[in-house]
C-alpha cells in the first residue's frame, strides 16, 4: 500500500489546551493598573446564579482560618486575592500563575465579580487548570461589615452570578471542541467566599454562610500588600509562620508587591520543609475546619482601621 505520512494529533486534551503557550504565559502590561473615570458601577449581565448551593456542613460555619490536620499531615494552601473596585481597572499577575503553573502547584484564587468581567479571559483559563480552584470575592471588593441589606448581599450574589455565566462559557467552549466531560470537576458556582479586608459582622458572615458559601480567611499573612514589601520579607514571614493546615494570603492583581519574585522561592522553602499544597477546598476535606465568629487579619479588632479608611470599600 501508498506510503501515508502520520497526521499528529492536534485535538486538545484539556481544557488549557484551547489556548497556546503564549496565551497562557501572557504579555508584559497585563499587571497593570488603570483608574477608571467615572467609576463602573453597572451590575452584571446576570443578577442571580440559576441555582442554590447546598446547605453548608455545620462544621464549616463562621469564618475559617485554617485546618486542623491529622499529626504527620503537612499540607497548606496557597490563596491569590484578585480584587478589583469599582473605580479601577486591575490586573493580572502572570509571573505568580506561571511559576504555579510550570511548577504545578495547586492555589485557589478568591475573584471579585467585577475583575472576573473586565478578565474574561484570565477567568476561563483559571477556571479551566485543574490545578486551581476560583473563589467569591465579592462584586468590587465591599467591605461587608460597612454595607448592608441588598448592598451587602449584591456582592455576594453577583460575584456568584458572574462566574456561572463565565463557566458556561467555558462548557461551550469545551463541548465545541469535544471535552464536555472535563466540566464534570469545574463547580458551576464558587463554593469558598473571602470577604473583602477581611472584615465582617453576624449579618454578612450569616448571609455567606446561607448561601452554602465557606468564608475563608487566614492564619498566615505574606504582607505583599505593603507597598514596602520585599521578597526577602514575604518569604520569612510565610516560613517563619507556617503551620500545618496554614491558609496564606497572597494578591495576584498587581496589588502583590514583590510575591512573584518570592513564589519560587516559597515554594521551594515549603517543599523542603516537608509541606504538600492543595486547593482550599481539598485542604478542608483533609481535616476540620478552624473557625471563629468574626473576621481580624491576625487578632481580633486589628482590621477595625479599615471602616474608617475605607468606607463602604467599593471605590
Amino acid at each position: 500500500p501508498p506510503y501515508r505520512p502520520a497526521i499528529a494529533d492536534t485535538k486538545p486534551k484539556t481544557l488549557l489546551d484551547t489556548w497556546t503557550a503564549d496565551e497562557l504565559r501572557g504579555h508584559p502590561g497585563d499587571e497593570r493598573i488603570v483608574k477608571l473615570h467615572p467609576p463602573d458601577l453597572t451590575p452584571p449581565q446576570r443578577l442571580q446564579p440559576s441555582q442554590k448551593l447546598p446547605q453548608l456542613n455545620a462544621l464549616r460555619v463562621n469564618s475559617i482560618r485554617r485546618v486542623r490536620l491529622a499529626d504527620g499531615k503537612k499540607i497548606v494552601a496557597l490563596t491569590f486575592d484578585l480584587c478589583e473596585q469599582a473605580h479601577r481597572r486591575t490586573g493580572y499577575d502572570r509571573g505568580i500563575v506561571n511559576t504555579l503553573r510550570n511548577q504545578g502547584v495547586p492555589a485557589t484564587f478568591f475573584a471579585g465579580g467585577k475583575w472576573m468581567r473586565s478578565h474574561q479571559e484570565k477567568t476561563l483559563q483559571l477556571m479551566a487548570d485543574s490545578n486551581f480552584e476560583i473563589g467569591n470575592h465579592a462584586w468590587t471588593h465591599g467591605n461587608l461589615r460597612v454595607l448592608k441589606g441588598q448592598k451587602m448581599l449584591d456582592q455576594i450574589i453577583w460575584t456568584q452570578a458572574e462566574y456561572e455565566r463565565i463557566w458556561e462559557t467555558l462548557k461551550r467552549r469545551a463541548e465545541d471542541k469535544g471535552l464536555g466531560r472535563k466540566m464534570e470537576t469545574i463547580p458551576r458556582q464558587p463554593h469558598n467566599f473571602r470577604f473583602p479586608y477581611g472584615t465582617c459582622n453576624a449579618e454578612s458572615l450569616r448571609a455567606v454562610n446561607e448561601m452554602g458559601l465557606n468564608a475563608i480567611q487566614w492564619d498566615v499573612v505574606s504582607g505583599d500588600a505593603a507597598t514596602t514589601a520585599t521578597p526577602d520579607k514575604l518569604v520569612h514571614n510565610i516560613l517563619n509562620n507556617v503551620r500545618p493546615g496554614s491558609i496564606i494570603v497572597f494578591h495576584a492583581n498587581g496589588h502583590g508587591h514583590g510575591t512573584a519574585a518570592a513564589l519560587p522561592r516559597i515554594i521551594s522553602g515549603l517543599k523542603e520543609k516537608g509541606y504538600r499544597f492543595m486547593t482550599v477546598g481539598k485542604l478542608l476535606e483533609e481535616g476540620t475546619p478552624e473557625s471563629v465568629q468574626e473576621c481580624y487579619e491576625l487578632k481580633p479588632g486589628d482590621n477595625r482601621r479599615y471602616d474608617d479608611l475605607f468606607g463602604e470599600g467599593t471605590q
